[in-house]
């Protein structure tokens, strides 16, 4: 039985390791509080109260990965809550105490790119605009130094499990960007894809977890409140030069993905 540890089992992380679970894999998750452990100890995973900070860690480390096989680093980088979060330097204090022989499956955003980018895929050198992006960035050049022992997933805006922008949307006015694409991703596919990518020992590689559907703001924001009895949201029409556009141009080819909700519509969450 391999085990993989999860390094920020929230949202995202939890629905990871209850998949992973029922395929008979062990999981570890690790987080910030005793009743969180608790939640996790319900699907059958065994919790650890750790936290990464800019210069240490806390917790017990060693026992969370000692034994495993694959380590996915599953945390955001936390930079709205505590702009003096380094998120880069918290991922290096990670790769420093992993085992040599734990592959790394790295969660990262397509926030790596500016928003002024255009139409990118895997194969596009980012230019981030902003210091998330940045730190992004710098994460993702320390993982690659471990070369075919990871994989970086760069996960488009996550909807699903009671989340949806149109919630957040919904009835606000001067909304900028009206015309850029969407770059949204559902849960369940983010979790099938990542299940994918263990299961088929896909490493060295960066590849884009995002819908194939990329939708005017304007158009899907508006489309998605109205059918779900929310207020219109009001939209700035203000020039914009946002147009990044993230394609995934690798994961059908590589192991026959495809996005099973690639609508990501509000009723689907």
């Amino acid at each position: 039985m391999k085990t993989v540890s999860i390094l920020g089992c929230g949202w995202l992380g939890k629905a990871v390791a209850d998949t992973l679970l029922k395929k008979s894999y062990a999981v570890n998750g690790s987080v910030r509080t005793e009743k969180k452990g608790e939640t996790l100890k319900t699907i059958g995973a065994t919790p650890y109260i750790i936290q990464v900070e800019n210069t240490g860690i806390t917790g017990d480390f060693d026992s969370f990965i000692s034994k495993a096989d694959i380590l996915i680093t599953a945390f955001p980088p936390g930079i709205r809550q505590n702009p003096n979060a380094n998120y880069n330097a918290r991922i290096k204090l990670v790769l420093a105490s992993l085992p040599s022989n734990c592959k790394l499956l790295h969660l990262s955003s397509v926030g790596v790119f500016g928003a002024m980018q255009g139409k990118v895929n895997e194969s596009t050198l980012p230019i981030p605009d902003r210091n998330v992006g940045e730190q992004l960035l710098g994460a993702e050049k320390s993982v690659m130094a471990l070369g075919t022992h990871a994989t970086i997933i760069r996960l488009g805006g996550l909807v699903g499990d009671g989340r949806h922008p149109a919630k957040q949307l919904a009835g606000k006015t001067g909304i900028s960007a009206p015309t850029a694409p969407t770059n949204l991703v559902h849960q369940i596919d983010v979790v099938n894809f990542l299940t994918a990518v263990i299961e088929g020992n896909f490493w060295g590689e960066t590849l884009h977890c995002v819908s194939p559907s990329h939708q005017q703001r304007n158009d899907f924001y508006t489309i998605e409140c109205e059918k779900n009895g929310l207020a219109l949201p009001q939209f700035s029409y203000d020039k914009s030069g946002r147009n990044k556009k993230v394609l995934d141009t690798k994961s059908a080819e590589l192991f026959g993905f495809t996005y099973q909700l690639a609508g990501c519509h509000f009723k689907d969450c």
